[in-house]
């Protein structure tokens, strides 16, 4: 309705202003007949806009309401053209050529190329969406419950890796490094313990084997008198003697027996009491090396134990998150109330993205404390449609290029390395990843990208820039330069395309010079010859 009252309105205007008065003689005649001209190239000009900007209206309308204003433009100002066909609506499939002077084409944007010939790589573009590399990203949590003593950052912050970030006062790390502290103690005491005991066995073993062969008590006595057997010596020495004594005995018994001065039954009294002795000896030698044996496994046993509650204790504060440097230093006369803090430590170098902690705040193991993150790095995240999704295979380790509005003129490298494999219903798309390099900070966490995908390459095929293909009435077509100042309409058949490129199927051969660049002032000119016809 709104069209129809335009073209009316339009129409009744045009009526209005084609009607002139009728000249008395003929000096009137020309008087009246120049303005007339100059508002018919004008009316010619204004049928050319009016066509662009009623091309939404029903197909024809546009047309016919500039063809209306351009017949009552006098025949001189309309545009030149070479039209075979006389039927205007079989134009576009005729040989149509039109004409622009050479010294005009650089301020009309003129530009002239060949198609080309090669693998058309079809571009798919869609937005992505940049966020943080969750593989270098730390929410950091304290271990243990406690109060914050040190708060030694700030938000935004660059920190390097294991740099100190707070100190929390915990009773619990305080009660483990005691645990340690006292852990230690028992272990020196038992490995001094267990020298004690290799060196007094040690001692004592030298000693059995002398008695073993019966030295001589004196010359024992000599050799050993330094070396530490604690009480061994005693027992050892003392049923040395007593042997020895006994043995004397005999002897002494044996060699005045036989000349009456003693009975039968004292010699055997004595021998009675030698054998005793020996027996007792020998005794003694087993029973000793029993207990120094038995002793020195005792005291190696205890030296394990000891350092294994050394290392248990050193174990549970590792797991706490302490420092290998405070555990190595524990001191509680030296550290006094500070033997209970708590170091929080960068994990690696970032930027501290988050802060929740504030000096004297309680903190507990569940509860979130700090955000760092690597910002060298960042992921490219985008949502490939169903359609696409062939193309995925050839993706994966390959390279694209993406852009920002916020950074106009530059371009970005990513690296994909996950193309998906679960595709999300509600949408139909399978998630992609890539990753870049931010080393200069330019991409920020949530701003949006155009990405470039590349596509698999097909067989060779004529191509010509996008920009070069015009269209008009439903149909695509080019202008070919045939020669001089001429340009000749050529309708094309377009297969695939892109923001570039667009293949050519039919109506364009590869020697062929087409008009790349100010292709709608040719098609300005057309129109305008095409109106002027009817």
């Amino acid at each position: 309705m709104v069209d129809r009252q335009l073209n009316r309105r339009c129409s009744s205007d045009l009526a209005r202003f084609g009607k002139r008065p009728q000249p008395d003689n003929d000096e009137d005649h020309v008087m009246t007949s120049i303005p007339f001209r100059i508002h018919g190239a004008t009316l010619a000009f204004f049928a050319v806009l009016m066509g662009c900007l009623y091309s939404s209206a029903p197909q024809g309308r546009s047309v016919a309401f500039a063809a209306e204003v351009a017949a009552r433009a006098p025949r001189g100002d309309r545009a030149e053209s070479k039209i075979e066909s006389d039927d205007p609506s079989e134009a576009s499939g005729a040989q149509v050529t039109v004409s622009l002077p050479r010294a005009k084409w650089k301020s009309a944007g003129i530009q002239i190329g060949k198609p080309t010939e090669q693998e058309f790589s079809e571009r798919i573009r869609l937005t992505g969406k940049i966020s943080l590399n969750e593989d270098r990203i730390s929410h950091v949590y304290p271990m243990v419950e406690g109060t914050v003593d040190r708060v030694a950052i700030s938000l935004g912050e660059v920190v390097e890796e294991d740099q100190l970030l707070t100190v929390v006062h915990s009773r619990e790390v305080g009660k483990a490094k005691l645990e340690l502290f006292q852990a230690r103690l028992q272990s020196e005491m038992a490995e001094v313990k267990d020298k004690l005991q290799r060196e007094l066995s040690a001692n004592t073993s030298e000693l059995l084997t002398a008695l073993r062969e019966q030295r001589d008590i004196t010359e024992i006595q000599e050799q050993h008198k330094d070396s530490n057997m604690g009480e061994y010596r005693e027992r050892l020495l003392s049923a040395y003697a007593d042997y020895l004594k006994s043995q004397a005995d005999v002897n002494r018994l044996e060699g005045i027996s036989t000349s009456g001065a003693v009975s039968g039954k004292q010699l055997l009294a004595a021998r009675t009491r030698r054998n005793a002795g020996l027996a007792t000896f020998q005794a003694r030698i087993e029973q000793i090396a029993y207990e120094l044996e038995t002793s020195q496994l005792e005291t190696a046993q205890a030296v394990k134990e000891a350092n294994t509650r050394v290392a248990v204790a050193t174990t549970n504060l590792r797991i706490l998150g302490c420092e290998e440097s405070e555990i190595k230093s524990i001191d509680p006369m030296r550290q006094g109330e500070a033997i209970s803090h708590y170091s929080i430590r960068a994990p690696f170098r970032g930027t501290v993205i988050a802060k929740d902690v504030t000096l004297g705040e309680q903190v507990r193991p569940d509860k979130q404390i700090l955000t760092i993150a690597d910002l060298t790095t960042v992921w490219i995240k985008a949502d490939i449609y169903e359609k696409d999704v062939p193309l995925l295979a050839s993706l994966d380790g390959t390279e694209f290029q993406f852009v920002s509005e916020a950074w106009p003129g530059k371009s970005f490298t990513a690296k994909v390395f996950y193309t998906g494999e679960i595709m999300d219903e509600a949408t139909r798309t399978v998630s992609m990843r890539a990753v870049a390099e931010n080393g200069e900070h330019l991409l920020k966490p949530g701003m949006f990208v155009t990405i470039q995908l590349p596509a698999k390459s097909e067989q060779v095929v004529v191509q010509i820039p996008a920009a070069a293909v015009q269209q008009h009435e439903g149909k695509q077509f080019v202008f070919v330069h045939v020669g001089d100042d001429q340009f000749e309409r050529r309708d094309i058949q377009v297969g695939r395309s892109d923001r570039d490129w667009a293949v050519v199927e039919r109506g364009v051969r590869g020697n062929e010079s087409v008009v790349t660049g100010g292709g709608f002032i040719l098609k300005s000119k057309l129109l305008e010859g095409l109106l002027a016809e009817e």
